[in-house]
């Protein structure tokens, strides 16, 4: 029930929490801007507020419906108040200042920006839920909507040309695109701790059996060995991989589909993924790589089903994209400094 001093507010906020879930699909800068207001109003008044009436946050225990929060807001909560309120202020003005960027920098600021409205979501009426979930999606579809369409000939389009699910990343690197693709095929996945936490959360979380990690045989030999199969390749250049699967099921099983047969594969609750390994040439000893995925339901039910698969591990699984890129400069960066220290000692 929410309390009659309260039901201006809450009606208000969730109104407008859904026209910049509107804005967000029709004019995405707008929501952008609307939401780095948002965030600087929230960390100068939450400044404000835990500074000279810090005691008014402890109303926020009467209104939720969560026992753990409403223990915590008594005890612990209540006797460090200000120190508190104050480092939540300046992550809110850290996720206003990541949400003003653009690329890798605003999807860092939508994904603090959701876990922060994830955790003041028990609140209940104290957040106005569910506006926090409502803000949630009009962030990620800003996101989507902002992120920019790429000029370059895909190759994965030939398999799918319309996705229903799009995601792409680029990086440039300072070294030739051979040696940038070379090492992009050997990529070890597991090496990486944060793609090795994710991977065990999933797991976790979809009650998956744990299988002790293989011998790495790089990024490409290792999809393959899982099932996932070659649909295209132009040596030192480019790579297509794709499989037809159910993510969203337990010990999920990524099955081949043979290259003539892939676009039209058609069989039900499945959907077919295709994903790059693309290094284009910007001179001798420069790179511009990709990597682009592309998702596509055979039908409403397994679009549905992925829909929410994508909602809760699509953060997870960019961020492993967005980790194996900078994985990548690195050690193409050191490959390309020791190929050429040895050059220059061989002709000295």
């Amino acid at each position: 029930m929410i309390p009659r001093e309260y039901l201006v507010m809450y009606l208000g906020a969730n109104l407008i929490a859904l026209a910049v879930l509107g804005f967000a699909f029709w004019r995405p800068q707008v929501a952008r801007w609307f939401w780095v207001a948002i965030f600087v109003w929230a960390a100068s008044v939450n400044t404000l507020t835990a500074a000279s009436q810090p005691w008014v946050y402890l109303a926020y225990g009467g209104l939720t419906p969560s026992t753990v929060y409403r223990d915590f807001i008594a005890g612990w909560f209540s006797v460090h108040i200000q120190t508190f309120v104050l480092s939540i202020a300046v992550g809110q003005m850290m996720i206003a200042i990541l949400l003003a960027r653009s690329g890798d920098a605003r999807w860092l600021g939508v994904i603090g920006a959701t876990i922060f409205l994830l955790a003041i979501a028990p609140l209940g009426v104290g957040s106005g839920f569910p506006f926090s979930l409502i803000a949630i999606a009009s962030m990620w579809v800003m996101e989507r909507r902002l992120r920019p369409v790429p000029v370059h000939a895909s190759p994965a389009a030939a398999f799918i040309p319309r996705p229903d699910v799009f995601d792409h990343h680029q990086i440039d690197i300072a070294a030739p695109a051979d040696l940038v693709f070379f090492d992009a095929t050997r990529l070890d996945l597991q090496s990486l701790l944060v793609v090795r936490t994710i991977f065990r959360v999933r797991a976790w979380l979809m009650g998956d059996r744990f299988e002790p990690p293989r011998k790495p045989l790089g990024i490409v030999a290792d999809m393959m060995v899982l099932g996932w199969g070659l649909l295209e390749h132009t040596p030192c250049r480019s790579i297509v991989m794709g499989a037809a699967a159910r993510p969203w099921t337990r010990n999920v099983t990524f099955h081949t589909v043979p290259v003539d047969q892939f676009r039209s594969f058609a069989e039900s609750d499945y959907v077919k993924i295709v994903w790059t390994l693309e290094a284009e040439p910007l001179g001798a000893e420069r790179t511009r790589f990709r990597t682009e995925t592309r998702v596509e339901a055979t039908d409403a039910a397994a679009r549905r089903k992925f829909f929410w698969y994508w909602m809760v591990f699509g953060v997870g699984i960019r961020f492993i994209r967005w980790n194996l890129l900078r994985e990548l400069r690195r050690k193409a960066l050191r490959h390309h400094r020791d190929w050429t220290l040895r050059a220059i000692h061989r002709h000295a």
